[in-house]
C-alpha cells in the first residue's frame, strides 16, 4: 500500500536546504575574509588563525543549543539515575 508525503513535506526540505547552504556559504565567506590581504579589505590571517577562530565560532554557535534542549527536558538526571540503577 503506497503511502503519500504530507503536502508541506517539499516545502520543508527546501526550506532546510537554503538554510544549510546559507550557512556553509557564510562559513566559507567568513574564512575567505580572514585570510584575504588587508589591501582587499581583509584581515591578513594565516589559514591556521582563521580556522581556529572560525571553528570556535561554529562550536560556539553550535553547542548551546544542544545544552538548552538537554537542560529542561533532565536528560542529565535520567542519565544519572539510569547509570545509577544499572549499578
Amino acid at each position: 500500500m503506497p503511502r503519500k508525503h504530507p503536502s508541506g513535506l517539499p516545502f520543508l526540505f527546501l526550506t532546510e536546504m537554503w538554510e544549510r547552504f546559507g550557512y556553509y556559504l557564510m562559513i566559507g565567506i567568513f574564512q575567505l575574509y580572514l585570510t584575504d590581504p588587508l589591501s582587499t579589505g581583509g584581515m591578513a590571517m594565516d589559514r591556521k588563525d582563521a580556522a581556529d577562530i572560525y571553528g570556535t565560532f561554529i562550536a560556539s554557535s553550535s553547542s548551546p543549543p544542544s545544552w538548552a534542549g538537554c537542560w529542561p527536558t533532565g536528560c542529565w538526571a535520567t542519565r544519572a539515575a539510569s547509570s545509577w540503577a544499572a549499578r
